[in-house]
């Protein structure tokens, strides 16, 4: 059967690309966070049965984790130039990231409106969970002024597998009335202490931006 509408289609494939912002966010925290970039990718399959109503799954890489904000005892190296920091105490220029890889899953109810609200465009939602496995976390250290590096795998004091609730909204934009291009805002937040070995009690949240192409 010839498809008349790219939006007619009920299976598409394609893959994603996130870019978000990460950190960790609770009540008690072990270090006081920022938040810092966190780029991803994923395969990418939507069912949509009806016209407004589809379900989306997902596999792929995701990068998590934040940075951690140090004390700056040395006042930095516009007011000290000639004193060298000491990269275990100082942190004048933000240097200290938690790095955490995961593989994830996302799993989401999809909805989207059965007509273009301008033409070639219609909007869509999606609200679900996301499976988080955490393979491996970084404790990094780039301190470009100071010039000290330091890296440090910390996987095992955070947690190996957490389910995240998902939300995003955005556009499904006609692509040549052959593909589909996304452009969403995508939020996650975790529903389990990230911290494995008693340091505290917290949820890793990302926030940004997904763009696919499905096919």
């Amino acid at each position: 059967v010839k498809i008349k509408d790219v939006f007619d289609k009920k299976l598409s494939f394609g893959l994603s690309y996130y870019f978000y912002w990460g950190t960790i966010k609770g009540d008690d925290l072990p270090n006081r966070y920022f938040i810092k970039p966190c780029v991803g990718f994923n395969f990418r399959s939507e069912y949509y049965p009806t016209s407004f109503l589809g379900i989306g799954l997902g596999a792929g890489y995701q990068q998590r984790g934040t940075g951690v904000r140090n004390p700056d005892s040395y006042g930095g190296s516009f007011a000290h130039p000639w004193v060298k920091p000491n990269p275990v105490e100082t942190d004048s220029t933000y240097a200290q990231k938690l790095r955490i890889n995961t593989f994830e899953v996302p799993l989401t109810l999809l909805l989207r409106t059965p007509n273009e609200v301008i033409k070639g465009v219609r909007l869509s939602a999606a609200a679900g969970v996301t499976w988080i496995h955490n393979f491996r976390t970084n404790d990094i250290w780039m301190d470009v002024v100071g010039g000290f590096h330091n890296e440090r795998f910390v996987t095992s004091q955070y947690l190996s597998d957490d389910l995240g609730l998902q939300l995003s909204l955005g556009g499904d934009i006609n692509a040549g009335h052959a593909n589909v291009f996304q452009l969403h805002f995508v939020y996650t937040r975790g529903t389990k202490n990230i911290y494995a070995a008693g340091q505290g009690d917290g949820r890793q949240m990302t926030f940004g931006l997904r763009t696919a192409i499905l096919f």
